[in-house]
């Protein structure tokens, strides 16, 4: 029997475009709960044209792409990947103590900017396959109380190869480093300074990769992996204990009584999920979510409360992050103890 354990899927960053990363000690291996990543074939059907009878008369191979999409428990080595591929720019900081600090961000010259991933799978270590010139199409983060945080992320990406696997050493590569637990990240403030129940949660970055313009004459593979535009979404399941927080969702963001046109903006927020476990001295690993505050840019909704029978009273809120003048509309701080995240040149 193969085993599904024996699989193995890890990915590493590539100098640029149409360049696999083949050197082994770049790639990071994760361990997941579900996953998928393969060939995707483009198969269509001959036309239907008179005289050709009453059964389809043949299918066409005419395109592949790769990729997939994986449900894991997000480890703060490998996950600085990950941000770094969904957001597109990193900045490190030495804490001086045996941990650094990573800051992702849009890339300030060109927020449609993202590395290209080489991304390799084992299925059962019974063949390798590798998928060059992969993109983070989504990353999704969920946390809630007394629980691992844990998340999903997708790839996309070109050529598909069967490839050796003689030079693969993924236990030694593989992150199964600390995890981040709900009961000991802080808890969840909007504004900051003012906390909520928050039961569970997610944020998601999702960027918008449109394929059907990339098919080019005289390629099986699309032209390139082009992100036209990237949302964030941050989700909270809120217990309610009064009626300030549903006012100035549903009615007035200044808390009156009457309803008004106005959204309820707030960039001031507290989102900070922490490991159990230390990266240095008294410093835990840590993630943490930082909007702008100086243009407020998230637009926060409220779904209708639904009252159900001997339960508590819970509320759906929804922000939606939106872009700024000046500044970086988001910043996702992690501290772990990589010294930095760099495209191999």
């Amino acid at each position: 029997m193969t085993a599904a354990e024996k699989s193995f899927i890890g990915l590493a960053a590539q100098s640029a475009k149409d360049t696999p990363n083949t050197t082994d000690a770049d790639f990071v291996y994760f361990l997941f709960r579900n996953a998928g990543v393969a060939p995707q074939n483009v198969i269509i059907p001959l036309d239907t044209e008179v005289g050709g009878g009453a059964m389809l008369r043949d299918m066409v191979k005419v395109g592949v792409t790769s990729g997939g999409t994986m449900d894991f428990i997000p480890r703060p080595a490998s996950l600085g990947w990950l941000l770094f591929g969904a957001l597109g720019d990193v900045d490190t900081t030495d804490n001086l103590d045996g941990s650094y600090t990573h800051d992702f961000t849009l890339d300030s010259t060109d927020q449609f900017a993202a590395p290209y991933f080489t991304v390799r799978s084992a299925p059962g270590f019974l063949l390798g396959e590798q998928f060059q010139d992969s993109r983070v199409a989504n990353l999704a983060i969920n946390f809630a109380g007394a629980r691992f945080v844990d998340g999903a992320y997708t790839i996309i990406g070109g050529l598909p190869k069967t490839v050796s696997t003689a030079t693969w050493t993924p236990a030694t590569y593989v992150d199964d480093g600390p995890q981040f637990l709900g009961p000991t990240s802080d808890p969840i403030e909007l504004p900051t300074g003012t906390a909520i129940k928050v039961l569970s949660g997610s944020f998601v970055i999702g960027m918008n990769i449109p394929l059907d313009e990339q098919w080019v004459i005289g390629s099986y593979t699309p032209d390139d992996f082009d992100i036209n535009q990237r949302t964030m979404v941050i989700t909270f399941n809120v217990k309610i204990t009064d009626a300030a927080l549903y006012k100035k969702m549903m009615y007035d963001p200044d808390g009156g009584s009457d309803w008004t046109a106005s959204l309820f903006q707030e960039g001031d927020i507290k989102l900070n999920l922490e490991s159990p476990d230390e990266a240095a001295t008294g410093v835990p690993y840590a993630l943490d979510v930082n909007l702008n505050t100086t243009d407020d840019n998230c637009i926060w909704s409220a779904a209708p409360i639904a009252l159900r029978a001997g339960r508590q009273v819970i509320m759906s809120v929804t922000g939606v992050v939106t872009n700024v003048n000046t500044g970086d509309p988001i910043t996702i701080s992690l501290t772990n103890q990589e010294d930095g995240y760099t495209l191999p040149t």
